[in-house]
Parts: C-alpha cells; sequence; structure tokens
C-alpha cells in the first residue's frame, strides 16, 4: 500500500518529475506525511488537497504540486510555525489515539489519511512525536526553506 511521501524540488522539469524520471526524490517524509496533513490541514506543507493534484505516471497513489509561488507563501510562515508553542497547539494525541477505534464509516477525510500511520502498541505517540515526527516535519520546514531560496515549486508524491 502507497503510504510514504516524498518531496521533489521542481525547478523547470516538472515534465521529467512526473514522468518519474528523476531520482531520488529529494525528501522522503517517510509515513509522517499523514500526520503532518493532520497538524497542518490550513496551511499544505503536504499539498494532498483536490487542488494541488496532477496526474503522474510515477505513482498511483497521488501526485501534488505547488508552484514556487506558493512555495514562498508557505515559506513566509514557517518561522512562526517552527515556534515550539505553536506546534505544540496543533499536536493532537488524544484524536491521534483514537483513530483506529473509531467507526471508520465517521472518519472525515483528514482521519482517514491518519489511518496510514502506524503505531506500534508499545510506542506512545509522545515518542513517535519527539523521535519521529518532529524531526521529519523540521526537514520539510527546511525543505521549503530551501525550494523558495531557489525560487523551486515542490511536488509531493505517495509512494
Amino acid at each position: 500500500m502507497g503510504i510514504t511521501g516524498v518531496y521533489y524540488e521542481e525547478h523547470k522539469n516538472l515534465e521529467d518529475i512526473l514522468e518519474g524520471n528523476v531520482q531520488p526524490p529529494t525528501l522522503d517524509i517517510d509515513k509522517t506525511w499523514s500526520l503532518i496533513v493532520d497538524m497542518f490541514p490550513d496551511i499544505p506543507l503536504v499539498p494532498v488537497g483536490e487542488q494541488y493534484k496532477v496526474d503522474s505516471q510515477a505513482t498511483e497513489y497521488g501526485s501534488f504540486y505547488l508552484p514556487a509561488d506558493k512555495v514562498a507563501e508557505i515559506a513566509a510562515q514557517i518561522p512562526e510555525l517552527k515556534q515550539p508553542e505553536n506546534l505544540t497547539k496543533r499536536i493532537d494525541f488524544e484524536k491521534w489515539k483514537n483513530i483506529p477505534e473509531m467507526d471508520i464509516e465517521q472518519l472525515d477525510e483528514r482521519a482517514m489519511i491518519m489511518l496510514a500511520f502506524p503505531m506500534q502498541s508499545d510506542e506512545t505517540y509522545e515518542e513517535l512525536v519527539d523521535g519521529y515526527l518532529l524531526p521529519h516535519l523540521e526537514s520539510v520546514f527546511e525543505l521549503f526553506e530551501k525550494a523558495f531560496a531557489n525560487q523551486s515549486g515542490l511536488v509531493f508524491m505517495i509512494m
């Protein structure tokens, strides 16, 4: 099942990326993409909305494109987003813990995406967030800042 998320920095090579001719990806965020979607429903750090969807031969699970101007808009927000108190407000442990037990027919689209994130029975979300999610999220922030500096777009794919 396609649940790993990868980014490609796009600078006049969108067609090559979408055809699967660019490897390796610029950044692999593994399965954290589903948590990041839930944390930032208002900011497309992981742009899985229909408005960003593009056709691609590289994956059957979904490809999404943020043009350079949208990357710049998001990058401008990153210094504030990175503040620990702002991140803490976006982490919803209780919701995340209860997703697997919820009736699948009652889950909204964002909650359905959360099912892609595996939790081991001997792990706590706190451990997963500190040791797994936050390092990947920091890499996403750095990627947006780098892409902005390079005046590049970003392609996100679920593999």
